[in-house]
């Protein structure tokens, strides 16, 4: 008997039915000699990564290399999952070398640290690593780029040298590295290269993953198919943290509410070590997340905090050289806890929207509700001008120009961080976000530079390729609120922020946050240059910020101009030139939400 259904990839099969002939004597009649079953999506993209071969359009293609990653994350082995993926890479990465579409280029590199991840302690593993530093510094066509990530990529396999036969990807790493030294950092900026390798090489000594499925206690970032759908903690901690010199002070408890999530932050004197469990809820016991603060107390801290939404409470308890910070959570929720330093704390977010739910792939994309944050405020009046003009005023004055127009025009629903001149935490602007469970956020800044000489337009975001000059260290010490006498070896606290983003599995969502920054520049210049030509753009750069660490989101900083600069405070004075910036940046919502590129 003939039966038609249709399959998993909406084609119709055709199935052969023979009834009754177990137990009777009848033989299966044989398939057809010149049936063949199809080619799998991975079959397809080998074909595609020959040289020879005769590629179709880059949709398709864009949609083969989804759906062969969506394949790996389903895999039942890790070896599986890591050929998968590398698969994928390379046919995105095949696709940017011929018709230069960024975004391929910037999927290929997430898709190769998801290989490399996978195959964590294996020769695919580190060839993957690789292929990422190659592609890293060819994408910006920067030598420099290439050789950190390769010399991270080495640090991190560096066990894989040691075996028997070797490592022909490690001595291949060492013969790049070789050709590139020319453009090896030194001083200060290889001392804090040399300190990231420390820490890299120190995570990778930990247990390689034995399964496909994420550990619910370890910081591994979601699979390429986001489908976690139960909740599941993500955890930064501190790696190679020498052990408190004495006792460690919790110095505050700071909360921030939210119905479809919730943060609470711990302040504490000094570094310290920490663990995090997670206990479902039982025998009338809301479910629970805590976390074990190695040698600190909580004297002067209340035993129970009230907090209300998806945060019923928190509520603290001593433990054997500890102290245990409990949250009793009103429901399941996905979890995610990262340090933060300069002053050192913990950042506990719960929230119903699990990790990595950020839109991707091409096409229109879901933008229903932005935060926009207008830096600084209240005692806090950020950089001031050489005639007095304030950062404060400014941003809140753009913020102003751009929700109205958000709202009116493309409908689409806005948070201000702050709507007057009030200061608001950096660590509870991020949380406002998270709980209104904005698509997109945008934190609007003014730039300052030491001499005053610099002007134009900078856009930047929190990812792991990093710019590690003076300039950059000033600016990230500025908008994290740090003194500036301690910020000029700020390196090591952008390289340690780098560690962190890239820890907490921001993946997709730092990918869309380069594709927003992307936008904004283009936008925000457009605008601009029409009455004001001579505006320079200062590009997309990536820096430790705080105000984006943890956004579940998009998310950006904007710095404006400098304000440090006479003529650009003069424009920033002035109506005008605030409106073309804000039209710059309702431009690239809609450009983003238009699926542009």
């Amino acid at each position: 008997m003939l039966q038609r259904t249709w399959g998993s990839r909406g084609c119709l099969v055709v199935v052969l039915l023979v009834l009754g002939a177990v137990g009777c004597g009848a033989k299966e009649a044989p398939a057809p000699a010149d049936v063949t079953a199809p080619p799998t999506d991975a079959e397809r993209a080998l074909a595609l990564l020959d040289p020879a071969s005769t590629l179709p359009p880059r949709v398709e293609i864009v949609a083969l290399c989804d759906a062969v990653a969506v394949a790996a994350s389903k895999a039942p082995t890790v070896d599986e999952q890591a050929r998968l993926y590398r698969v994928a890479a390379d046919l995105r990465a095949r696709i940017w070398r011929l018709d230069r579409a960024e975004a391929d280029a910037r999927e290929a590199l997430e898709l190769y640290a998801i290989t490399a991840r996978t195959a964590r302690g294996k020769e695919p593993g580190c060839e993957a690593d690789r292929a990422r530093a190659l592609l890293a510094g060819e994408l910006p066509q920067d030598a420099s780029i290439t050789y950190r990530y390769l010399y991270l990529a080495k640090r991190r396999h560096a066990e894989l040298a040691t075996a028997v036969d070797g490592s022909a990807c490690v001595a291949a790493i060492d013969r790049h590295l070789a050709m590139s030294v020319a453009y090896r950092p030194s001083g200060e900026e290889l001392a804090a290269l040399e300190r990231e390798g420390d820490r890299a090489e120190q995570l990778a000594r930990g247990p390689a993953p034995a399964s496909a499925e994420p550990d619910a206690s370890a910081a591994a970032p979601a699979s390429a198919a986001g489908a976690a759908s139960i909740p599941r903690d993500v955890i930064v901690a501190p790696s190679a943290l020498a052990p408190a010199k004495g006792p460690v002070k919790i110095t505050k408890i700071e909360k921030y509410p939210g119905e479809g999530g919730g943060r609470v932050v711990v302040f504490l004197s000094e570094p310290t070590a920490f663990k995090v469990g997670a206990l479902e809820a039982d025998g009338g016991r809301d479910a629970r997340i805590f976390v074990d603060i190695d040698q600190a107390g909580a004297k002067g801290i209340a035993r129970e905090i009230e907090v209300g939404g998806a945060i019923k409470r928190v509520r603290t308890g001593p433990r054997a050289d500890a102290t245990r910070i409990v949250l009793d959570l009103a429901a399941k929720m996905h979890r995610r806890v990262f340090y933060l330093p300069a002053p050192f704390r913990i950042v506990i977010d719960v929230s119903a929207r699990p990790p990595e739910a950020s839109p991707s792939g091409s096409g229109p994309r879901t933008v229903k509700r932005v935060a926009i944050d207008a830096g600084h405020g209240g005692e806090d009046s950020g950089a001031v001008g050489p005639t007095g003009l304030k950062e404060k005023d400014v941003t809140l004055d753009i913020a102003h120009r751009v929700a109205p127009v958000l709202a009116d025009e493309l409908k689409i629903e806005t948070l201000l961080t702050r709507d007057r001149d009030v200061f608001v935490p950096l660590d509870e602007r991020t949380a406002r976000a998270n709980a209104f469970h904005a698509d997109l956020f945008v934190s609007i800044h003014c730039n300052a530079s030491e001499t005053g000489d610099a002007r134009g337009i900078e856009v930047f975001i929190l990812d792991e390729i990093k710019d590690m000059s003076r300039a950059a260290a000033r600016i990230t010490a500025l908008e994290n609120g740090l003194p500036l006498s301690g910020a000029l070896d700020a390196s090591a606290l952008d390289a340690e922020m780098a560690s962190i983003a890239t820890r907490l599995g921001s993946g997709q969502i730092a990918e869309s946050s380069r594709l927003l920054g992307m936008l904004l520049g283009r936008a925000t210049m457009a605008s601009l240059s029409q009455r004001y030509p001579d505006t320079s753009d200062h590009g997309l750069k990536s820096a430790g910020f705080y105000v984006l660490a943890g956004a579940e989101m998009p998310a950006v900083l904007f710095e404006t101009s400098f304000i440090s600069n006479p003529d650009d405070e003069s424009r920033l004075a002035k109506v005008d030139y605030r409106q073309r910036i804000a039209d710059g940046v309702v431009n690239a919502i809609r450009a983003y939400r238009e699926g542009k590129k």
